[in-house]
């Protein structure tokens, strides 16, 4: 784990799993919620990307949009929630 990433907590609630991942801190939160969707086929819609998003707590925030995952302040322990 470098400076350029971070490990989080992906929470999948419906699914009723947790994953440990280690995801990058300079992409955007669009290109994360499009890469999460691929990996664990959450089943978002994203072909209207303005509407996509993912919840994260520590902080809290709703990650969508160009912000980076930096700016967005996600940190090592942060928790991301999928809840659809």
């Amino acid at each position: 784990m470098g400076h350029n990433t971070v490990n989080v907590i992906l929470n999948m609630h419906k699914r009723n799993i947790s994953a440990d991942i280690e995801i990058p801190l300079d992409i955007s939160a669009n290109e994360l919620v499009v890469a999460l969707n691929a990996a664990y086929e959450l089943g978002i819609d994203t072909s209207d990307i303005k509407r996509c998003y993912l919840k994260s707590e520590n902080p809290i925030a709703l990650i969508k949009g160009g912000k980076t995952l930096r700016q967005l302040g996600i940190h090592n322990g942060s928790f991301i929630n999928f809840t659809e």
